[in-house]
């Protein structure tokens, strides 16, 4: 059944939120925004955004098996890379402990949150549960989690670097929406998303000691080589084909089943 409100508060939601983004720095900023999102999920009865069991949990990084590898072989190929050239960390332990804290709350919590546990959870349920509208709301949520990504060019970053991270964005932004669909498990999402960051980002960060906040062209670069934009592209086509297949007829039906059933008890 189509429920026009959460398509409104999905977006009046989303506008509020990208304020304190925009106009405060940093963590600061995603803490807000974790809040501003938070009050309407609790309002509109949808705290099984933050529901939690470790079987669901655990089927996030089985069900996303090629990013959990992906995560896997990009986190020890960037080990082997940093002590080959440089020998050890340029980074001491507090600050790797800090780092990997805004880390977590802002590629972990404040991106999966905002696109795949709120946006896309709103979408689907102003959509109506058909697998039309499962795929809608996973497109325009990942679509948009791509274009937040351009927020990086206010700190001066390589305008290329950017657009291709954007594109690659909207590609795994789908990935995870259809994984999030699958498993129900937001948390998972948030680790998996946090660790293959910080797998791309250990090499830059932690031994060429990148500074995060204006060379992230520079890392984007460092991850993906020569030709970013026609990699973005094909990895965005790649990350489209696994999101469908991981919500392909057999496994959509029953949580559309289950949706409309909990639908009619309350």
């Amino acid at each position: 059944m189509k429920n026009y409100k959460f398509i409104l508060v999905a977006i009046v939601t989303l506008l509020l939120s990208m304020i304190p983004v925009l106009f405060i720095p940093n963590l600061v900023g995603a803490i807000i925004q974790i809040i501003i999102l938070t009050i309407p999920i609790f309002a509109f009865g949808q705290i099984k955004i933050f529901a939690f069991s470790f079987k669901s949990f655990f089927a996030t990084f089985v069900v996303g098996g090629v990013m959990t590898i992906a995560t896997a072989y990009y986190m020890i190929n960037s080990i082997y890379k940093g002590i080959h050239e440089f020998g050890s960390s340029a980074i001491d332990s507090k600050t790797l402990i800090l780092f990997i804290i805004f880390l977590f709350i802002t590629a972990g919590m404040q991106e999966e949150l905002l696109t795949r546990g709120f946006f896309n959870t709103f979408l689907r349920k102003g959509f109506g549960n058909t697998k039309a509208s499962y795929i809608a709301a996973t497109a325009i949520s990942s679509i948009f989690f791509g274009l937040y990504h351009l927020t990086n060019l206010m700190s001066g970053n390589d305008p290329e670097a950017i657009y291709s991270q954007t594109i690659y964005a909207i590609g795994v932004g789908f990935f995870l929406g259809a994984l999030y669909i699958r498993t129900g498990n937001l948390w998972g999402n948030m680790v998996l998303h946090f660790l293959f960051d910080f797998a791309v980002m250990i090499y830059p960060i932690l031994f060429a000691k990148m500074d995060v906040a204006t060379q992230k062209g520079d890392m984007i670069k460092a991850w993906l080589g020569e030709g970013i934009v026609v990699k973005s592209i094909i990895l965005t086509v790649a990350a489209f084909a696994l999101g469908l297949f991981l919500i392909r007829d057999s496994k959509l039906k029953p949580i559309i089943e289950a949706e409309e059933r909990e639908e009619m008890a309350a």
